[in-house]
């Protein structure tokens, strides 16, 4: 028979090891708390738009016109007016054919046009000139550079064109553009070289004689040019006069 002693530091024992066991599966009072995940932000980024700024379509509209059957074997004299009211005259003379597509035409038809402009600044350079109007030759409902004015040789016949302005009137070759027969607009185009008149005040006209081809211009309004005349000169006792040349303002028509 085990002795009493024994049995009590066995009892012992036992209830000291079930306390332990108790208390180590006991659940923890302290609770760890995870790590909070930062909320995600949305942020709504606004790319600014580029504004491409553009030079607006320079128009030129039909204002009036007047056109003339012309036979080479005649002169011929067109007037049209102007947006101000003022009336521009050219004159076709005896023997001035069309060199059209590399055909010289006897007949065709010659129309002067006016032109009422939008969206046309200043020549480059001449922000002192302001643009008033434009005005063209037509040959057969056609403003084009590549069509000439010649006589029975192909050579320029410049033709006389006469208006009504004081010094302070320029006016500009403008070409590149598109010309629509239909509505009469003309679309597009650039400034080229600066024409040459001769004025006289006595009279209060304008007049060039060295346009010879059907392209448009545009007349602009800036300070007063020199007057010009043509020259004349004695050489050898006999008088020559400085005949116009195929040029405007120093260059040369495309």
């Amino acid at each position: 028979m085990p002795k009493p002693g024994i049995t009590i530091g066995v009892v012992v024992i036992i209830l000291i090891l079930i306390a332990v066991s108790y208390f180590l599966s006991r659940p923890s009072t302290t609770s760890a708390t995870a790590p909070s995940t930062p909320a995600t932000t949305s942020v709504s980024t606004t790319i600014p738009e580029t504004t491409i700024h553009q030079r607006a379509m320079p128009t030129l509209t039909k204002f009036s016109s007047s056109s003339i059957s012309v036979n080479a074997s005649r002169k011929a004299n067109v007037t049209a007016t102007a947006p101000d009211g003022v009336n521009i005259t050219v004159s076709l003379p005896a023997g001035t054919y069309a060199l059209v597509d590399n055909n010289t035409l006897q007949s065709y038809n010659f129309t002067l046009s006016t032109f009422t402009i939008a969206n046309v600044t200043s020549p480059a350079g001449y922000t002192n000139q302001t643009p008033a109007y434009g005005f063209a030759f037509e040959v057969n409902g056609e403003i084009n550079p590549a069509i000439s004015f010649v006589n029975a040789t192909r050579s320029p016949v410049h033709l006389t064109t006469v208006t009504h302005y004081p010094s302070t009137w320029h006016s500009w070759a403008y070409i590149g553009g598109t010309f629509n027969s239909s509505t009469g607009t003309y679309t597009g185009g650039n400034y080229l070289v600066e024409n040459a008149w001769s004025y006289n005040a006595t009279t209060g006209t304008m007049t060039n004689t060295q346009f010879y081809k059907p392209i448009m211009w545009i007349f602009t309004i800036g300070p007063a040019q020199v007057t010009t005349t043509v020259v004349a000169t004695t050489v050898n006792a006999s008088t020559t006069s400085v005949a116009p040349s195929t040029t405007t303002g120093g260059y040369s028509y495309p």
